[in-house]
């Protein structure tokens, strides 16, 4: 029997609901396979303190960094880890079933994982202007107050006045308007899905029928824009490009996107 689950999660405005593109991959994982847990709500300014009392260690590369401890984590018994790919590794090891689930093609499914961090990613930033402008600088107006000003404190040391940097993209959205831009956005992604699906009909990665942890990813990239500017124009764009396959995915995926308590 696997030891109790607590989810460590960013607590915002949109609370109970998970928002940031990292932690929401493991909110729908762990709903997705049925994993039952706690759910224990954290504001940025407090993450570090809670992480190291439960004695997380930051990584060699982060040790010194303005910020060295992240969410999401997950406790299992006295054991606490950090971070969503060696949280999405540690469930899909809790059971033969969860692994399938996660990754049913194997290691196909985490090289094309890869694939999206390293490359796909990179090339909707391009569009979103590394998303720090159309995204990351409205991130605090939907946050808890403490974190709001932990948000303020620490991205404008190394990305400046976040007041100026929304101001910018609200005026680089004039061109093609805000859905237009979400439109270019996604299409690095729909090629992505084009690239690795094989013979299948469905919707989800590898042309499944069924999400898996990719497909997560991208749900979790998308639900962080709409919770940044709303849903209306995102999901409208979604809609529009290509045959509306993120849309569709966005759809089949909403049930898993809120956490559920044990």
């Amino acid at each position: 029997m696997t030891a109790k689950i607590i989810f460590h999660d960013l607590t915002s405005q949109k609370w109970p609901y998970s928002w940031s593109p990292f932690v929401l991959r493991i909110t729908l994982s762990l709903n997705y396979l049925e994993v039952p847990y706690e759910h224990h709500e954290v504001s940025y300014p407090d993450i570090a303190k809670t992480l190291k009392d439960l004695g997380v260690k930051p990584e060699p590369e982060d040790v010194g960094k303005d910020i060295e401890y992240t969410l999401p984590a997950i406790s299992i018994g006295d054991n606490t880890i950090m971070g969503s790919g060696t949280i999405a590794n540690k469930l899909a090891s809790l059971k033969p079933e969860n692994g399938k689930k996660l990754f049913p093609q194997g290691e196909n499914s985490k090289n094309a994982l890869s694939k999206f961090e390293k490359e796909v990613l990179k090339q909707v930033g391009k569009v979103m202007g590394t998303m720090k402008k159309h995204i990351i600088a409205f991130v605090p107006f939907f946050l808890d107050e403490r974190g709001s000003e932990y948000f303020y404190t620490t991205r404008e040391k190394n990305l400046g006045s976040l007041e100026k940097l929304r101001t910018e993209a609200l005026e680089e959205e004039k061109e093609k308007g805000w859905k237009g831009t979400v439109r270019d956005a996604v299409v690095p992604i729909l090629e992505f899905y084009k690239e690795i699906d094989g013979d299948g009909k469905g919707i989800f990665a590898f042309g499944g029928h069924e999400p898996q942890y990719i497909d997560f990813c991208v749900v979790g990239l998308i639900q962080w824009w709409i919770c940044a500017r709303g849903e209306e124009d995102i999901m409208a764009a979604l809609e529009e490009a290509g045959d509306g396959r993120l849309a569709k995915i966005m759809k089949e995926c909403e049930g898993l996107m809120k956490p559920r308590e044990v």
